[in-house]
């Protein structure tokens, strides 16, 4: 039988000879979880690391939904020096009872390439499996530690946390402002914000399933959607349009550069030459935004980028249905102009409660990202961090 690392809550997660290499191979393999980056969703990003006498002898990542688990890349990577090795993975292994049908699971691949020890980020969030993994390995002689770099373990995979547990994707709000709290700076100019924030976000685009905007900002802006400032996947672009009154020729509907699905409360559902129309049941405010995430996470999407306008805003918020908000201000005013038209100002404020993770400058804007003060994160931290004796 194989003996458990005794975990302590702390900064680290975890005390014991040797924390230093561990943390130092767990971070190699969290590099290699995130090349998973927009392929691998509903399914987390998870890396692996195989070392043995103080060697890394294979490697691998879960590369693309459906396809081969990092566990099983790594092992093939390694070979026959996989015998004998300790197993840093960022996410617990999935166990036999469930595996996906696309894939085997992965402590029958551990325990058959004669594995050692299994070094565990986080344990998998869902209930039902939660642990099953870590015990499976335990009783085949395996030696487990679990917590090595936790808190980033739970930050690799909230979306999929946040999907796995509710149903519903990781929600962001963000939005672009001038020092006087408008959308816009002037009618004429499009960007207000520095080329560098613009980066940060088509960033954020490339670490998010979906994009959503409301139709007067679909239809005003004809914007794009995409990722283009960095390397990544487009999101699916999402559009409120609860009465199907947007114009054909947008470029959403044309450009084939990602998939495009229209919310609305109108017509049929189905699919279209140009994506998915998905109907929800009309409200007060015009469409029930739980009923659009509950939609959207049916469809696999966990994790969503909500990019305005300030009416979607500002309902999100009336709501409380938001995980995260990203606020840039950038060191400008307004036009005359723009301060008359009452729906250009910004509507996105901090939550009174939340924490402010994140609040530094970027060419020259300042960007702040809040969270809740008890946050989906917190609660999982404290459930994913390794017990003794479990």
């Amino acid at each position: 039988m194989g003996t458990e690392t005794t975990v302590k809550p702390g900064k680290s997660g975890i005390h014991h000879h040797g924390l230093a290499e561990d943390e130092h191979y767990m971070s190699r393999a969290f590099t290699l979880a995130k090349r998973g980056m927009g392929l691998t969703s509903p399914n987390p990003m998870v890396g692996c690391v195989l070392v043995r006498d103080g060697q890394v002898v294979g490697e691998g990542y879960h590369e693309r939904f459906g396809g081969p688990h990092a566990e099983t890349h790594a092992i093939l990577d390694a070979g026959t020096k996989a015998r004998g090795a300790t197993a840093y993975v960022t996410l617990e292994p999935c166990a036999t009872s469930f595996a996906g049908k696309k894939t085997p699971p992965c402590t029958d691949a551990l325990v058959g390439a004669g594995i050692k020890r299994v070094v565990v980020a986080v344990r998998d969030p869902n209930p039902r499996v939660n642990g099953c993994g870590i015990a499976q390995l335990k009783s085949s002689g395996i030696e487990i530690a679990e917590g090595i770099l936790a808190e980033e373990g739970i930050r690799l995979i909230r979306d999929f946390s946040k999907w796995i547990l509710t149903g519903r994707p990781y929600v962001i709000l963000q939005v672009a402002r001038t020092r006087d709290d408008f959308v816009a700076a002037s009618p004429e100019r499009k960007w207000f914000t520095s080329p560098e924030s613009r980066r940060w976000v088509h960033g954020l685009r490339a670490e998010a399933d979906g994009i959503l905007v409301g139709r007067i900002t679909a239809e005003i802006d004809d914007p794009q959607l995409t990722v283009r400032d960095v390397a990544g996947h487009n999101p699916r672009r999402i559009v409120l349009d609860t009465r199907l009154r947007l114009p054909g020729d947008l470029r959403l509907f044309h450009d084939g550069a990602a998939p495009t699905m229209v919310i609305t409360t109108k017509g049929e559902c189905g699919v279209t030459p140009w994506g998915e129309r998905i109907k929800v049941t009309p409200s007060a405010a015009g469409v029930d935004l739980a009923e659009v995430l509950d939609a959207l996470g049916e469809r696999g999407i966990t994790s969503l980028l909500v990019e305005g306008g300030p009416t979607l805003h500002r309902e999100f918020l009336r709501a409380d249905l938001m995980d995260e908000v990203v606020l840039f201000t950038a060191p400008l005013e307004a036009d005359p102009e723009v301060k008359r038209e009452a729906g250009l100002r910004n509507a996105l404020v901090i939550p009174e409660g939340w924490s402010v993770v994140k609040d530094e400058e970027i060419g020259g804007d300042q960007l702040v990202v809040a969270q809740p003060g008890h946050s989906l994160l917190g609660m999982l931290n404290q459930s994913s961090i390794a017990r003794n004796n479990a």
